[in-house]
């Protein structure tokens, strides 16, 4: 274990920050749940808490713009991203943010211009857990540690955890569980358009062709196969009742 460790760190060098996967020596590698994923998440977790109850001392007026700021810097962030896949030669259209947590940026840059019980909803009910489950289950262990791609995975799904948190523990976002059935049929209006780009291109957005591996999706393709969207389509329900029976007799703060 501890040889592991100092080989991980031995290979913690910006000689693989613009490497393409197949270059890339499977010892520069991380693996979920080793030391440097709990190592991502500890640190993540103590800036959230910080950040909250900073957050909490602003006025409102102040809050507001703290969070068009923080939507606009994550829609940047996305941008770079990309610029970077470009600029080191592997950018691909699965790239595009055509996947939850990519859609979650601009479910957020709205709310932060224009909250309204939709967009609150969806930030509080896809953003947020999506990035939480992205974090836990991370599908980016084919990069190294020290890699723009790891960096922007790890920072952006705890950016959109971090935003809905704000906006979630100062008391401005109320999650209404009428909502529910309005963002389910969002989601599924963005899933239709986004199949036929799967198909046509040979991506995976939304997850809606595999499950994402090692993710708890993948019982469910197990057992149902290619209809495990289905299944999954109502395990989000369920979670979502669970995410918003708390909240139902609560009213958000003026914005």
């Amino acid at each position: 274990m501890i040889n592991k460790v100092f080989t991980s760190i031995n290979y913690m060098t910006l000689d693989y920050f613009f490497s393409d996967p197949n270059d890339v020596p499977e010892d520069a590698l991380w693996h979920a749940y080793g030391w440097q994923h709990f190592l991502w998440l500890i640190a993540m977790g103590l800036i959230m808490f910080f950040s909250c109850r900073a957050f909490r001392k602003l006025d409102s007026e102040k809050q507001s713009k703290v969070l068009k700021r923080f939507a606009i810097f994550i829609l940047i962030q996305e941008i770079v991203k990309d610029l970077l896949f470009w600029y080191s030669g592997t950018f691909g259209l699965e790239h595009l943010p055509l996947h939850f947590c990519g859609i979650s940026i601009f479910f957020s840059l709205w709310y932060a211009f224009r909250p309204n019980d939709l967009n609150a909803a969806y930030v509080y009910g896809m953003s947020m857990p999506g990035a939480f489950c992205a974090l836990i289950f991370p599908n980016w262990t084919n990069f190294p540690l020290i890699h723009f791609s790891s960096i922007n995975s790890f920072t952006i799904h705890g950016e959109l955890i971090l935003f809905a948190l704000l906006a979630l523990t100062s008391g401005r976002l109320v999650p209404n569980i009428k909502k529910i059935p309005q963002m389910f049929g969002v989601i599924v209006a963005m899933a239709i358009p986004i199949y036929f780009l799967n198909k046509l291109w040979g991506t995976n957005f939304m997850f809606i062709s595999d499950p994402s591996p090692g993710s708890p999706l993948m019982p469910l393709y197990d057992l149902f196969g290619d209809g495990y969207v289905i299944a999954a389509a109502v395990l989000v329900i369920i979670v979502w009742l669970l995410l918003f029976l708390p909240w139902r007799k609560r009213t958000p703060k003026a914005s």
